[in-house]
């Protein structure tokens, strides 16, 4: 007997039915006689179904034994990712401090740099917790990291070599806010420190952007961000992430054709995130923030426009997520911020009471640990269809029984998969577009 996924979205566009599952992404069209199919299917009667139609529908995922928990199929690739003891992530901190002084930043900007024995330490932790690993990944962060660019390469050239000497693979980026990232940067960083990406923030245009990513004295940004992102699109991947707020969701349509102008369309890789509100600082801009609902209506709407103007946004094809959820809720993953102290997750940095250890005395607070690492997925995701591609959404919205907005997928989902519909008419993906 066969059951039809809980993972199946079901959508009509010009009068064709379509249907994806999140779980495997398949995208089908389904005829007359496969919908009669699936419905007989669900009414367990299976006694004039083809055989084929059962073969179809279960390779491409639409249908499911019967007896298959999906949702415990997630739990357990999920447990298997997290539990899983090849792999060291670090998001490292290299100071408190920052350049910038952004109002919705969640921070406390302290006067707080690795000096000489805490970057001995930081290596020697590294080193150590590199033992039977296949893989180290590294976001270097802040603050502003690259205040602190000479420790970064230090520190970049004896994990470079330990890990080539070990055959251990490794993978490198950075969150900056792009001020000091000049030419001659970038290029130090990819060759000499093996960095392969950066995520720099731009707030919509010139305006809104000075408005909330200023510097240190009030000036603006803007202009130097900009010139810095077109001198090192062609040496780096540079991903540009645009936080969406009340107050400026109007003035980003002024952004896109400022890339354009600049010649960065195909160079880098644009993205829209909801500013959201985490306890501390940002607190003060809670009531510009988006509901995630709101959010999706303007992602959509922003997407269209790019997409309208000719800027590639990619296909932006829904894909799950596979055993992965979030580094904060992984075993062999940390944050380490500039007093050496660990963390679980980037939004408690710098923040004593959160910490769950250091880098000489290692975990020390175990029910903090413990509390990240035996996260459970909101009892509300069980039965959600596109729970393979939220898993959840963020962990550290939803501990301690908090209630958490949903993935703005939820949301616009069909419209990312008529979207993607449109712009691969006939040229489907084989893993992704099947017609049945």
């Amino acid at each position: 007997m066969y059951k039809e996924s809980k993972f199946n979205i079901s959508f009509i566009r010009e009068n064709a039915n379509y249907m994806y599952n999140s779980h495997t992404g398949s995208l089908a069209t389904l005829d007359e006689e496969y919908q009669a199919s699936l419905n007989s299917i669900n009414q367990k009667d299976l006694m004039n179904i083809p055989d084929d139609h059962i073969l179809k529908l279960k390779e491409a995922g639409f249908i499911v034994d019967e007896g298959i928990d999906e949702f415990l199929i997630y739990k357990y690739m999920t447990n298997n990712s997290k539990y899983s003891n090849h792999f060291l992530g670090l998001t490292i901190a290299t100071t408190l401090q920052c350049n910038f002084r952004c109002p919705y930043c969640y921070e406390e900007h302290l006067d707080s740099y690795f000096d000489v024995e805490k970057e001995e330490n930081l290596k020697k932790f590294i080193f150590n917790n590199l033992e039977d690993k296949k893989a180290l990944s590294i976001t270097w962060y802040g603050g502003e990291p690259l205040l602190q660019k000479k420790m970064i390469d230090r520190v970049s050239k004896e994990l470079i070599k330990f890990c080539d000497e070990k055959k251990i693979t490794y993978n490198f980026d950075m969150i900056s806010n792009g001020y000091l990232l000049t030419k001659e940067v970038a290029q130090q960083l990819v060759n000499e420190n093996k960095i392969n990406s950066v995520q720099i923030t731009l707030d919509g245009g010139p305006e809104t952007h000075n408005q909330t990513r200023y510097l240190r004295n009030g000036q603006g940004s803007f202009d130097r961000i900009l010139e810095n992102i077109k001198d090192i699109a062609d040496i780096i991947n540079v991903n540009i992430r645009v936080n969406v707020s009340q107050n400026n969701v109007a003035d980003i349509h002024r952004l896109i054709p400022i890339l354009l102008s600049n010649g960065l369309n195909k160079k880098v890789n644009l993205y829209f995130a909801p500013v959201t509100v985490h306890e501390g600082t940002c607190q003060s801009v809670s009531e510009s923030c988006l509901v995630t609902e709101e959010f999706s209506k303007w992602e959509t709407e922003l997407i269209d426009y790019a997409d309208n103007l000719g800027f590639e946004m990619g296909n932006m094809y829904p894909s799950n997520l596979g055993g992965g959820v979030c580094t904060a809720v992984s075993n062999n993953t940390f944050v380490i911020d500039s007093e050496g102290d660990l963390f679980k997750c980037w939004n408690e940095v710098g923040k004593k009471e959160s910490r769950i250890g250091s880098l000489t005395e290692g975990i020390t607070n175990i029910n903090q640990y413990v509390n990240w690492i035996e996260w459970n997925f909101p009892e509300k995701c069980m039965d959600c269809s596109i729970f393979p591609l939220c898993k959840g959404r963020c962990p550290d919205m939803s501990r301690n029984g908090k209630e958490v907005e949903c993935n703005q997928l939820k949301f616009n989902i069909v419209d990312r998969l008529i979207r993607y519909c449109m712009n691969n008419p006939s040229t489907p993906s084989e893993n992704e577009m099947i017609k049945i």
